[in-house]
């Protein structure tokens, strides 16, 4: 029987090799707050122009802005971090999903329903414009609005 074990190297990157790209963000801009991402309807997004242009259909249907966050990977974990209560997300699963497409650098749109009622308006929002994952994360529920 060959044992063949495979070792794998990387070589290790320079600082002006690593290139990010960076969102422009509004002055106004601030993690949403605490306890998030519980009451928000959280989507994720691959393109960022498609997370910006959902902020966008759900401004101009009337939600308050100041209820629209468009996050980079590292700001949504940040945002989840704000809280240190092991019940962010309703279960470990669900955080696992959304830590997993962080690590991808997706792009995450979190907004803040006045009520129940608004949700399938804004499925219905986030749906053309590529989003996936979006949940209603209760305090104790979750809600699919989009696999």
């Amino acid at each position: 029987m060959n044992n063949i074990a495979t070792l794998e190297t990387y070589e290790p990157m320079t600082r002006d090799q690593v290139i990010v790209e960076q969102l422009p963000v509004p002055t106004s801009w601030a993690l949403p707050a605490a306890p998030f991402p519980r009451k928000y309807v959280l989507s994720v997004f691959v393109d960022p122009q498609d997370a910006r242009q959902a902020a966008q259909a759900l401004r101009a249907a009337g939600f308050d802005e100041r209820g629209i966050h468009v996050l980079q990977s590292r700001e949504f974990v940040e945002a989840v971090a704000q809280d240190q209560s092991p019940f962010n997300i309703v279960t470990s699963i669900d955080y696992d999903r959304y830590l997993l497409e962080a690590s991808r650098w997706r792009f995450f749109l979190a907004v803040r329903p006045s009520g129940y009622a608004q949700l399938k308006q804004i499925r219905d929002l986030l749906a053309p414009n590529h989003a996936y994952l979006a949940n209603y994360i209760d305090t104790w529920t979750l809600t699919q609005l989009l696999p």
